[in-house]
């Protein structure tokens, strides 16, 4: 019995000891272009700030608030501005983009149009409008008044970034959004698509590029876990709303991108590792004496 609780012993000393602590503390920000801030201010409300310095960006992430990134581009392709932000951690680093005409163009309309069409099938065939396929939806946003004079696609280009984490390799984020693709568009309730519409989530579309490297990469979400990829951890009420409009904010969609780096033992755990060994050596030295 003497020798089992030793063992016993040893095994939970390395559990506690040799238990490696891997998540970042974020250290400080950098942007680039357009960036807008929007502060908590208490009862479920947050507000545009007055400073997008890096003080009130950290500050936003580290509650309800979020840090958007190229505003103007709602309005149109004529007013984009390639817009960044930079989180550096202790252990690494991530950099958020705001996607572009370029993006849309080279690759992303086609991979979100098909997405999001594959996710709402049976809600975009109730529109009746011909909206059958991904690259259908993609001639309906381009060139159906009813959906071209929507910005679609100018909407989803400047996410708002509510937190950010970092797990060794491995980043969490969330974005803040709207409850319902509809809103997100700002859509009147007496518009024709509203009904449909109102039925779909979407977050806006980021790009991300990880640990200083120059690939970017896009992350975008429909609502629910790896409805637009493994990277897709879905969404939830956020608990806010934004004071000057009403609407905005009320949907977070979370993400998790990059992997941890391979975990290391700790020196503690090798000399625990060892001492178990040495204990089962000794343990069959003296029955086999």
């Amino acid at each position: 019995m003497k020798k089992i609780a030793m063992g016993a012993s040893v095994v939970a000393g390395v559990s506690v000891l040799g238990a490696p602590a891997f998540a970042g503390t974020l250290t400080g920000v950098s942007t680039s272009g357009d960036v807008r801030v929007f502060e908590e201010i208490g009862g479920g409300q947050v507000q545009l700030s007055g400073s997008n310095g890096s003080a009130a960006i950290m500050d936003a992430l580290g509650n309800t608030g979020n840090v958007e990134l190229d505003d103007n581009i709602d309005y149109g392709w004529a007013n984009e501005t390639p817009s960044t932000l930079t989180a550096n951690f202790t252990d690494g680093s991530i950099t958020f983009g705001s996607v572009g005409q370029a993006d849309w163009l080279g690759g992303l309309g086609t991979a979100w149009t098909n997405g999001i069409y594959s996710a709402y099938t049976a809600q975009f065939n109730a529109l009746n409008i011909g909206i059958n396929s991904g690259a259908a939806l993609l001639g309906h946003i381009q060139n159906n008044p009813l959906l071209s004079t929507k910005n679609v696609f100018q909407r989803l280009s400047d996410p708002n970034i509510q937190s950010v984490t970092s797990n060794n390799g491995e980043y969490s984020f969330e974005l803040a959004g709207h409850n319902t693709f509809a809103s997100g568009l700002q859509l009147n309730v007496a518009d024709p698509l509203y009904p449909v519409l109102s039925q779909m989530m979407a977050s806006e579309v980021v790009k991300y590029s990880l640990d200083g490297g120059t690939k970017w990469n896009y992350a975008y979400s429909f609502g629910t876990p790896s409805s637009a990829g493994e990277f897709d951890q879905g969404s939830y009420q956020s608990g806010v709303v934004d004071a000057g409009d009403g609407f905005s904010f009320t949907r977070n969609f979370k993400f998790t991108v990059g992997e941890p780096a391979a975990k290391v033992p700790e020196p503690s755990t090798l000399l625990g590792l060892a001492a178990i060994g040495g204990l089962v050596a000794a343990s069959k030295r003296r029955k086999n004496a």
